[in-house]
This record gives structure tokens, C-alpha cells and sequence, in this order.
């Protein structure tokens, strides 16, 4: 039975699929996921299929779609297969589509890797966070750092070449060098693409608790500072442009499209356990449980605009829409906001709806107007980059 989304959907699909498994749970991990529990995966799966076999008839083609975790490089390549076969089957994949998978060195092979490019995955991101085994370990990491280097190698013997690796900065113990470092061998591995994020601190981790006890130790937030500006002064050198806060990537072929979605305000569709989604005025979130989500996918579907799994939705109002649409823009490092796709999206101007928010940040040296193709563009400066959640703020 096909269920219809309220609200107005862009002419395109972009698909995210949530993976909430894992081999153990890392130390600073906060996300909706699970170790131990895969005896569930079979069963995840297809309730998975479900869900888009619910959603997606009748919409656009999937121009994107997201693998996410967790850890989706623990399902086998023909589970994955599936997914997209029942997502082409149920809406269609574009043949240019993106098609990214999430992956941990330690549950990747040769093999497997193959096969998950031969079956249509064609962007992997590996999710390394450091070339060190000491941060690895201060992390939580299965993986060391040789298996991440024969990881990046297999993974192009395989045939990615769009091939992103995942940082984390401001570990405990880190220095600047040791930082450098991790971006230098980055460079000379030969991917296209870079996200860097700054360690945080989540509550009710095992991480939190080591903090507090005086077991670890945070770098001081200079050091932090220094190093995010080390990216951004080196990794522009080596050809990689910094496209949004925690981004980089060599041309614009390699920059995530995915990931553009959300930071563009447009729609995508989340499936799984803790998936969230955003189509046409609902912003909608699934229940976080696994057994809880197989479970509901398993009911009988009543005729409703949403899936059973969900647990929250919001109606997304105007003024929301356009908080959202400033929020998620300025990410964007080089377009930013335009002037002129604000207005045409929310029949508004944004100069008269934030004046006061823009003025603001002006005035503190945080954003400024660009002239681009298309009209002029509300920029973050190198200052509003490195203090990006100042500017955020002011349109909450």
C-alpha cells in the first residue's frame, strides 16, 4: 500500500539508510547505535525493504543514497544489493546517482569491497578518525591504524575512486604535529575527499566519565583552534577546497551531494531505526529501537502520509523554514546563502526577515556578502567559520 507525503516534494530523491549496528560501541559515540545485537540484522533488513517499498512508489528517482551508521559495512554486499533493488524497483535510481556507504576498517575485505562496487556503491566513506594507534585506542576503535591504510588501499584496488576518510581532532594527548601528520599521510593516500570534526564531549558516555575522573585529558581550546586552522591553510595547497565547515574535497565532482541535500534545506527520506527524515513540511523522526522498528514494519499499514516507524513529527512552519534555510546554508563555505534562492523558496527577503540577526553578525566580522553567479550570497568569514556556532545561534 502507497502512502503520500503532505507538502510539496522536490523533483528529485535523495534516500538516507540508517545501519544502527556495530561491532562495540565507540567511547565517544552518542549516536543510535548497538553492539552485540546482530543476530538482528536479517530481520532489519527486510523491514527495511518494507519501509521503502511503503515510501518511495511514485516518487522522483533517487539521485542520493546514504548508508549510515553505525557501521552499514557489517551488512553483507548482497544485503546491500537488496536495498538498492528495492529502491529501484520502488522509485528508480538515477543513472548519476550518488551512492555512499559508511565503513569501518576491520569489516571490510577485498572481497567485500568488490563486490560492493561492482553492485552499484560507488562513493565510500572510511570512518579512520587517526593514522595513530594510541588515539584509536583512546577512542575505542577496532581498527588499527595498518588496517586503515590496507583499508584505503583495498578500497581502490576495488575500484572507488571517490573515496572520503573521517577525522576526529582535539583528541586527548594529541599535539599539532601529531595533527599535521594525519593530514599529510590523508593527502598522500590519493582520496578525493576529507570531513573533520572536532572532538565533543557527549554526555553519559564512556568518554564524559573518563574526562571527569581526570583518566583523560582535553587539549586546551587553542590548541583545538589551531588545529582546524592547520586544515584549512594546508589542506587548500594539496587541491583539497574547503566546500563546507567540516568539509573538503578535490573538485566539485568529489564534494558529498548527499550531504549538500541537508545543508541545502531540500527533502530526503530517512529509513531505519532513529532515521530522520525531512519531505515536503514534516520533519519526522523513527522510533530508536531496533526490535521496536522491525516490529512496526511488520504491522499492518493503514493508508497514512507517514511510516508506522515514526515516532515524532513536526510540521515545519515559515518562519521555521527560513531559520532552517539560513542555520544549514551558511555551513556552506563557498555559496553560502543566496539572496536570491531565498526569496524564490520563501517568498521572503532574507535581508528583511533577519536584518537585525545579519546585522549583527556583520558587525562582528562573521559573515559578509559575496557577488556570485546568481546575485549576492550571505558568506561565513574565516572568523564566522572558525566560530560557527555564534552564527548559528542567531537564527535559533
Amino acid at each position: 500500500m502507497r502512502l503520500l507525503w503532505l507538502g510539496k516534494i522536490n523533483q528529485m530523491t535523495a534516500v538516507y539508510i540508517h545501519f544502527p549496528f556495530c561491532v562495540q560501541r565507540c567511547q565517544y559515540c552518542d549516536f543510535i547505535t548497538y553492539a552485540q545485537v546482530g543476530h538482528f540484522i536479517p530481520a532489519y533488513v527486510e523491514a527495511l525493504k518494507k519501509e521503502i517499498q511503503l515510501l518511495l512508489p511514485g516518487k522522483a528517482k533517487a539521485s542520493s543514497i546514504y548508508f549510515g551508521g553505525g557501521t552499514p559495512s557489517l551488512m553483507n554486499p548482497e544485503q546491500v544489493g537488496s536495498l538498492l533493488e528495492e529502491i529501484r524497483q520502488s522509485a528508480g535510481i538515477n543513472d548519476e546517482a550518488e551512492i555512499t556507504l559508511e565503513a569501518n576498517p576491520g569489516t571490510v575485505s577485498p572481497e567485500s569491497l568488490t563486490a560492493l562496487r561492482q553492485g552499484g556503491v560507488n562513493r565510500l566513506s572510511l570512518g579512520i578518525q587517526s593514522f595513530f594507534d594510541e588515539d584509536l585506542r583512546v577512542l575505542g576503535r577496532i581498527h588499527s591504524a595498518d588496517q586503515t591504510r590496507q583499508s584505503i588501499s583495498q578500497a581502490q584496488q576495488a575500484g572507488f575512486d571517490n573515496l572520503s576518510l573521517d577525522f576526529i581532532f582535539g583528541l586527548p594527548g594529541q599535539s599539532l604535529v601529531a595533527w599535521k601528520e594525519n593530514l599529510e599521510e590523508a593527502v598522500s593516500s590519493g582520496i578525493q575527499h576529507l570531513s573533520l570534526y572536532s572532538l565533543i564531549v557527549e554526555p553519559n558516555t564512556p568518554f564524559e566519565r573518563d574526562i571527569k575522573s581526570g583518566k583523560l585529558q582535553l587539549p586546551k581550546g587553542d590548541l583545538v583552534a589551531d588545529m582546524f586552522e592547520l586544515a584549512m591553510d594546508y589542506l587548500p595547497t594539496q587541491g583539497f577546497n574547503q566546500f563546507e565547515i567540516s568539509s573538503w574535497a578535490i573538485g566539485k565532482e568529489n564534494e558529498s551531494r548527499h550531504n549538500k541535500v541537508y545543508w541545502q534545506n531540500q527533502d530526503y527520506f530517512g529509513f531505519g531505526a532513529g532515521a530522520h527524515g525531512k519531505v515536503g513540511d514534516y520533519r519526522v523522526e523513527n522510533t530508536p529501537s531496533i526490535e521496536t522498528y522491525i516490529s512496526k514494519m511488520a504491522e499492518p499499514q493503514p493508508i497514512s502520509g507517514f511510516s508506522p516507524a515514526n515516532v515524532e513529527k513536526i510540521f515545519i512552519d515559515q518562519y521555521t523554514a527560513m531559520q532552517e534555510s539560513m542555520m544549514l546554508g551558511l555551513r556552506m563555505t563557498r555559496e553560502g546563502v543566496s539572496e536570491n534562492k531565498f526569496r524564490a523558496r520563501h517568498r521572503a527577503n532574507m535581508t528583511q526577515v533577519f536584518k537585525d540577526e545579519i546585522s549583527t553578525l556583520q558587525n562582528n566580522g562573521l559573515v559578509e556578502w559575496h557577488n556570485l553567479p546568481g546575485g549576492r550570497h550571505l558568506v561565513l568569514t574565516r572568523r564566522g567559520i572558525m566560530l560557527g556556532n555564534l552564527v548559528f545561534q542567531e537564527f535559533v
